[in-house]
């Protein structure tokens, strides 16, 4: 993952609500997913591992967030465990399979969530975080941000 695309990450996750949090990582998995797949593609044994590493790493983050005080819960830790073994035989068979196997359910729960977060219009987890102001200025193609606090102003608006 590029020191980019963990930027990205962080900008979403800081101005985040529940939903979207969770949205977020499954967003993340499928960074790792694509790196896997590509690794694995060319031959790269190490990265593919790597990669696959991460993806178990996302897939136990999920997991460990389960509150098992909702039916569902159990349901979807069985379906993490499906996913993850499904990874870990990706990385001993250095197949692609695997991955294939777990990107189905990954990306039927992803999907799911991604309407659980449309509905979802609560107030971010952080607060008082920087807001970030992305356009077109000074030029067709470079993208100026702008970091805006609220708290405080310099100057005056016009």
């Amino acid at each position: 993952m590029t020191k980019e695309t963990i930027s990205a990450f962080t900008l979403k996750i800081t101005s985040s609500n529940k939903s979207q949090l969770i949205n977020i990582v499954f967003e993340i998995y499928k960074v790792h997913e694509a790196e896997a797949l590509e690794a694995l593609e060319s031959g790269d044994i190490k990265s593919a591992t790597h990669s696959i590493s991460k993806l178990i790493e996302v897939v136990n983050h999920l997991q460990k967030d389960l509150d098992f005080k909702y039916d569902i819960s159990k349901e979807l830790n069985a379906l993490y465990d499906f996913v993850q073994r499904s990874l870990a035989k990706a990385i001993y068979q250095a197949k692609p399979e695997g991955i294939y196997e777990a990107r189905v359910v990954m990306d039927e729960l992803s999907d799911a969530f991604m309407q659980i977060a449309a509905l979802d219009s609560s107030e971010p987890l952080m607060r008082n975080t920087q807001s970030v102001v992305a356009g077109y200025t000074y030029g067709r193609t470079s993208l100026n941000e702008s970091f805006m606090n609220d708290q405080t102003s310099r100057g005056f608006w016009a």
